[in-house]
């Protein structure tokens, strides 16, 4: 007896879906309340005129990206959870005076889109902070670390005459006391010279003024003291 081979049907043809968009469409279904920090618009900032309240007429003001997506929310909307996933992989530092009271090691980071600063200094700084703007840290190992707050209009004065107003994010227990992000570099439009001995020299503008400060960037963990225009600092 001769058997009749019969084909078997097609086998369906998969999405022509990149693993990478794959990876992503299932975060989203398993987490669809949760967006990464990468995916908001990016800080801006503005020139007070003197009618903001506690800022100075030409005080350049930074806007915070998660404060003015809270904000845009349409009422009775429940926002969804704002992600920071990310390493510190950072050796250099700046000190500026903050709030007008000590000067502070503040790391120097432009792969972040925030400013932040843990809570202990926070507190000694005398700083209060909104705790209804809220973001989470997500590290390689999958451990959240959820900030306290928004630190609103902080004064950093990098030197005499150069002072800005950034929007702070306060957590309990980050790997550093002050972290300066893309924010910073965007306002100054910042420019950093590595040098041949490993030093480097960060250049910054007033975006009011228009006057440039080239500063030297410190070792982390090797702050020096000084006044409020540190040594090396050159005007343009």
């Amino acid at each position: 007896m001769v058997q009749k081979l019969v084909p078997k049907p097609p086998r369906p043809k998969e999405p022509n879906i990149p693993r990478a968009a794959a990876q992503h469409m299932v975060a989203v279904e398993r987490e669809p309340n949760k967006v990464d920090i990468g995916d908001l618009p990016g800080a801006t900032y503005f020139i007070a005129d003197g009618t903001q309240a506690g800022l100075p007429n030409g005080a350049v003001v930074h806007q915070d990206c998660v404060a003015t997506y809270l904000e845009k929310i349409p009422p009775g909307e429940k926002p969804v959870v704002v992600y920071v996933a990310r390493e510190l992989q950072v050796l250099r530092s700046l000190n500026p005076i903050i709030n007008r009271k000590d000067r502070v090691e503040t790391i120097l980071d432009s792969g972040s889109q925030i400013v932040c600063m843990a809570l202990r200094e926070a507190l000694k700084l005398g700083l209060t902070w909104d705790p209804d703007i809220r973001l989470r840290m997500e590290s390689a190992n999958q451990q959240v670390n959820e900030s306290v707050g928004l630190a609103r209009n902080v004064p950093f004065t990098f030197a005499e005459g150069f002072t800005i107003y950034l929007q702070v994010h306060i957590f309990e227990q980050p790997a550093y006391t002050v972290l300066l992000g893309r924010p910073f570099d965007t306002l100054t439009e910042s420019t950093i010279q590595n040098l041949q001995d490993g030093s480097a020299i960060i250049t910054i503008r007033d975006p009011n003024t228009g006057r440039r400060t080239a500063l030297p960037t410190i070792e982390r963990g090797k702050m020096p003291k000084g006044g409020v225009a540190g040594e090396g600092e050159q005007k343009f």
